[in-house]
């Protein structure tokens, strides 16, 4: 996958396409940065408490860990 990132300060109408990506598949994301908007950075506990609550406690639970037990020895 071959990725490029332009940041254009005033945009122009049409966007050139590169001559190695052109008559391919591509996936075009327009993403507008908007100056008056600021996300102020978010602390961990902010961003695990927004997550969504999905399934149960127990759908994450780990088996208990016995080791490898003791082994008996040849007497």
């Amino acid at each position: 996958m071959q990725a490029i990132r332009q940041i254009y300060e005033n945009a122009p109408p049409t966007i050139a396409i590169p001559e190695s990506i052109q008559h391919r598949r591509l996936e075009v994301i327009l993403l507008v940065q908007d100056e008056t908007q600021v996300v102020a950075p978010q602390g961990l506990k902010a961003l695990l408490a927004g997550m969504p609550d999905v399934g149960e406690d127990s759908d994450f639970a780990r088996p208990a860990d016995w080791g490898r037990k003791e082994e008996p020895w040849d007497s």
